[in-house]
């Protein structure tokens, strides 16, 4: 294959990847943005698609708006269903008179409106409060996706992730079940929403068993790239030191604990790879990559995923864009050819590796230091 600049590709080629989308309230917004500019690209095949919380939502609706019409239908599916979520009564609605680039700065918890309701949650809980489990984005998920649909199709692998309350492990929905309330159960808060029940069992937000699921789709794909969507906050500069701070953190935290575990596990799968102790053709067959939420978002007070102020969805939905643009200009031409993460950085400290002086290296630089070839 001719060498191509970082950005461009070889007429009419078709790379085929899948993707991984991290959950986060209204963040997804950032993800809309990432998979709009991917859509405009021709020369990349999404063959499968894994999300929890509004990354599921973002899956189906991607899926399902590919199955029914190619990429642009699915961008106007995806801008159809985040408008549907700005009209939404919610803590945005509070916001009507002000900019996106102001909204975005506004700390919803120091609001009278949020306070209330702060109080509230903490003394009545949801089966107190909506005891008939109404949960507003069912009807916009029903009125955009053919379930029915996405169940029979075979072009795209889906993986929704959703965890059981009772036994604390996580249930995969995959094209063979997936249904509006595996998605609802995959994003079902449990301090805003009843647990969602699918077959005699109650399923709370995916997030706390992964955020999202990898290796079952990964499992289930043939030689491809997986690029992952990233837009929860991995490191913080300061120790939180408030109340709210702690909590926020904590959140933060275990929300991407399962998701790095299974990371660290690509790691050590692709290094037994690297020293041929594993078949490179069935396990080393899969590249990856990861296009992360810009430095601005990580800025943003963790109410803001509350924030559903349709001005403020569109900030988001452009630092997405912005950001896939950059990466695919930067990274575009490594895909199919190489990694430009390194997996088996992310290994505890202390990990034996004889390739490396010192063992003692961060894992957050995985998501920027590139995998050598294989």
């Amino acid at each position: 294959m001719a060498k191509t600049k970082a950005g461009s590709h070889p007429p009419g080629e078709r790379r085929k990847v899948a993707l991984a989308l991290q959950g986060g309230g209204a963040h997804g917004a950032f993800t809309w943005g990432v998979l709009d500019r991917m859509l405009e690209d021709p020369t990349l095949e999404i063959i499968g698609v894994t999300g929890t919380s509004a990354g599921a939502m973002n899956a189906v609706v991607l899926a399902d708006g590919l199955v029914r019409g190619g990429p642009k239908h699915a961008k106007r599916q995806l801008r159809q269903f985040w408008e549907t979520i700005g009209k939404m009564l919610g803590f945005g609605t509070l916001l009507w008179p002000l900019s996106g680039k102001i909204a975005a700065r506004v700390h919803l918890e120091q609001t009278p409106p949020y306070l209330m309701w702060d109080v509230v949650r903490r003394n009545l809980s949801p089966y107190d409060l909506n005891p008939t489990g109404i949960n507003p984005l069912r009807e916009p998920l029903d009125a955009l996706v053919d379930f029915k649909r996405l169940k029979k199709q075979q072009d795209i692998e889906i993986a929704v992730c959703a965890t059981n309350v009772r036994t604390a492990r996580r249930r995969v929905f995959t094209n063979k079940d997936i249904s509006v309330d595996a998605v609802l159960a995959s994003a079902c808060l449990p301090e805003l929403f009843p647990a969602v029940e699918i077959d005699g069992e109650a399923y709370w937000d995916g997030g706390y068993t992964g955020n999202p699921a990898l290796v079952g789709l990964i499992a289930r794909l043939p030689k491809c790239d997986f690029i992952i969507v990233r837009i929860d906050p991995i490191q913080r500069k300061d120790v939180p030191r408030t109340v709210a701070g702690i909590h926020d953190r904590l959140l933060e935290i275990s929300f991407n604990s399962t998701f790095w575990l299974e990371l660290s596990t690509l790691g050590i799968i692709l290094r037994l790879v690297d020293e041929g102790l594993l078949d490179r053709q069935r396990f080393g067959r899969i590249l990856f990559h990861a296009i992360e939420a810009s430095g601005e978002l990580e800025k943003l007070a963790s109410t803001s995923k509350l924030n559903n102020y349709p001005a403020f969805l569109e900030i988001l939905f452009e630092e997405g864009r912005a950001s896939a643009d950059a990466w695919l200009a930067k990274n575009g031409a490594a895909i199919g050819q190489r990694s430009t993460i390194d997996l088996q950085k992310l290994l505890p400290m202390g990990a034996y590796d004889p390739r490396r002086q010192s063992r003692h290296e961060p894992a957050s630089s995985a998501m920027s230091a590139p995998r050598r070839p294989a």
